[in-house]
Parts: structure tokens; sequence; C-alpha cells
């Protein structure tokens, strides 16, 4: 995110807009590392549909944050083929590893990006949703959450899509 560069305008003035998406339906992972686990044929359906639905609730994606793993990188794949182009794109380890504190801190931190996506894991998304909104939301698999941050005032959750729902 540094060396980021954002319109003045737009920064520290309107709301920001986060999404917090769980990755989609995995491999059991019984033979194999747990960071190279696959999405199943579901995962990249439900993947897909948090796309489509995050498609229409952003007309833009600034920055996409995506876990390393390999369920992560698959998630954000399936959902990028429905959005507009994407600023930048950061697959890091470190997010595959992060606690919900480190995941919060880095997204309040990130005052410079309009619109954030996450893409990880439970439990921590969940943790970290509830960190941002004061609210306890399970996300199963493919989930996403939108909250809207803003300066000053209390974060709120704009919408929740649960694939199959």
């Amino acid at each position: 995110m540094a060396g980021m560069h954002v319109a003045p305008e737009s920064v520290g003035t309107a709301p920001r807009r986060v999404a917090i998406v769980r990755h989609g339906k995995a491999e059991s992972g019984e033979e194999g590392s747990d960071h190279a686990r696959r999405l199943t044929s579901r995962g990249r359906a439900d993947a897909a549909a948090t796309g489509r639905w995050l498609a229409g609730q952003v007309a833009r994606v600034d920055l996409a944050w995506v876990s390393s793993a390999a369920r992560a990188t698959a998630t954000w794949d399936a959902m990028a083929a429905a959005l507009p182009p994407v600023g930048v794109v950061v697959v890091e380890r470190e997010l595959y590893l992060a606690g919900p504190r480190e995941v919060r801190d880095r997204v309040l931190g990130s005052d410079e990006v309009p619109v954030l996506v996450v893409v990880a894991h439970n439990p921590t998304l969940e943790q970290v949703v509830r960190a941002l909104t004061g609210e306890l939301h399970g996300l199963r698999p493919g989930a996403g959450a939108l909250i809207e941050l803003s300066a000053g005032g209390p974060a709120r959750l704009l919408d929740l899509h649960q694939p199959g729902s």
C-alpha cells in the first residue's frame, strides 16, 4: 500500500469501503500443506457469485489484499472476473499468517485507499468484522461483508453476502 497515489480530494473526506471476504470452500487438505489447499468447484462458483455481488456494491476496487494461500488467490481470481479493473493487487503470506488485530490495524491504517478488498481466512475475518462493526456475523466459505469506515465515526456493516442464500 505504500507509495500508492490517490487524488487528494478522496483522502479522509468520503467514507471508505472495505470488503472482507472469506475464501471459498476448499478441499479438505488431508494430504499436503494447508497453504496449498485448492478450491472445490462449489468454492469457485461461490467466489464468482461473491464477485458479482461486490460489483453491484462498489464502482471500483482500489486495492485487493489477498492471502497467499492457494484457496484465497483462487477466490480472488474468480471474484476479479466480475469486478471493474482493480488498482493494485497485493498477495501476501503475512495475511495468511495474520491474526485479527493485525488485519484490523492494517485495514484501519489504509486511509489512502477508498475501496479495499481483503480475501483471507476464518476465524480471523469474523473477528475483524466484529472488531470493526461491533457485530458478530458468521462468514461461510465465500462470504463477503461490506463495511463503511467513516473518518472519526463508527464503522457500519452495509451488506453481508452469504453464498447460497
